[in-house]
């Protein structure tokens, strides 16, 4: 049940990014706004 209310970020593409684990950006996130480049996070205005 504990479990229930928290992602699995294994799951995620982009597991171990900081635009993913710190940012909170999701894999659709990532791949619509940053075209697939996590690293690209900092570009947004």
């Amino acid at each position: 049940m504990y479990e229930d209310y928290f992602y699995d970020e294994n799951e995620s593409d982009y597991a171990g990014t900081y635009a993913h684990d710190i940012e909170g950006y999701s894999d659709d996130d990532i791949n619509d706004a940053f075209d697939g480049d996590s690293e690209a996070y900092w570009n947004i205005d």
